[in-house]
C-alpha cells in the first residue's frame, strides 16, 4: 500500500514538471558535506553514549544477579554447618 501511494507521488511529480530558475553557489557543495559530517559525528557522539548507558544498565543487573545468588549460596553454607554436629 505504501509502496503504491510513492509511485503515485513519484509519477505525479514527474508529469507535472515545471522551469525551476535556481541557482547553485560553488560553496554549497562544502556546505552540504560539512552540515552531514558534523551530522554524523553528532550521532555517533550520542549512540556512544546510549550504547554506554545500556551497557552500565546490563552491568548493574548482572552484578545484582550474582550477589543474589552469592547470598544464596552463603545462606545454603550456613544451613549445612549449622545441620551439622561439631
Amino acid at each position: 500500500m505504501l509502496t503504491r501511494i510513492l509511485l503515485i507521488c513519484v509519477g505525479v511529480l514527474m508529469v507535472a514538471q515545471t522551469r525551476v530558475y535556481a541557482y547553485v553557489d560553488p560553496g554549497s557543495g562544502t556546505l552540504i558535506w560539512q552540515i552531514l559530517l558534523g551530522a554524523s559525528f553528532g550521532v555517533m557522539f550520542y549512540l556512544r553514549r546510549i550504547i554506554g548507558w545500556v551497557r552500565g544498565l546490563r552491568s548493574r543487573k548482572e552484578e545484582a544477579t550474582s550477589a543474589k545468588l552469592s547470598l544464596q549460596e552463603t545462606e545454603k553454607e550456613r544451613e549445612s554447618v549449622n545441620g551439622q554436629v561439631i
